[in-house]
């Protein structure tokens, strides 16, 4: 079984399901880029306070854990959008079951299509069910993550314990910055947790 550590940087921010809805914008990552700096701009001065969010502790013990991994430099993928997770799923054989692990503020299992491309951040778990639906599947959360997709609850296991992981080992790993999601002022950790694992990999 070929195990896939997914960490979206969103699930670190210290901010609520309720500040997120209330000082964040209401992005997705079909965002021009430039669009989306001047949303942040906005917020930042409607919302001064926004500059005083960090992280929670579970960045700092992620990067501890990380930064003693032993994955090769070709099997560790680093983006802005989680839907560019299909560059490490497609490329492990369809005679391999997966063991996914995923830390996210949110579960993507959500079913949404945009344009001419059905792949998006929201939806790219679903795509991955519908086409290997034998892929074992743990969703790392916080305690106000939205558990309820189209069909009701979540139906993967899914626990709040980052540290419940901490014993396994991965084949390959993915971060992605969501920076619809995660504040500017905190991309330098982004950068720096996948620095903690390039390091090793290089």
């Amino acid at each position: 079984m070929v195990k896939v550590l997914s960490i979206d940087f969103d699930y670190f921010i210290d901010a609520t399901s309720k500040d997120r809805d209330t000082y964040f914008p209401r992005g997705s990552d079909e965002i021009p880029r430039d669009k989306l700096r001047f949303m942040w701009k906005e917020r930042y001065l409607r919302y001064p306070r926004l500059r005083e969010v960090g992280l929670i502790d579970d960045y700092y013990k992620l990067k501890m854990f990380i930064s003693l991994f032993d994955v090769s430099k070709d099997k560790f993928c680093k983006s802005d959008s989680h839907k560019d997770i299909k560059k490490v799923l497609v490329s492990i054989p369809w005679n391999e079951k997966i063991q996914l692990v995923n830390i996210d503020f949110h579960h993507d299992y959500y079913h949404f299509y945009t344009g001419d491309n059905p792949l998006n951040c929201g939806n790219w778990l679903r795509r991955l069910m519908e086409k290997r639906p034998d892929t074992k599947v743990l969703w790392i959360r916080r305690e106000d993550s939205q558990t309820t997709c189209l069909e009701g609850e979540f139906p993967f296991n899914h626990t709040t314990e980052i540290e419940s992981i901490f014993n396994m080992e991965f084949d390959y790993v993915f971060m992605c910055r969501s920076p619809e999601w995660s504040p500017p002022h905190l991309s330098k950790y982004f950068e720096e947790l996948a620095s903690a694992l390039v390091s090793k990999t290089a």
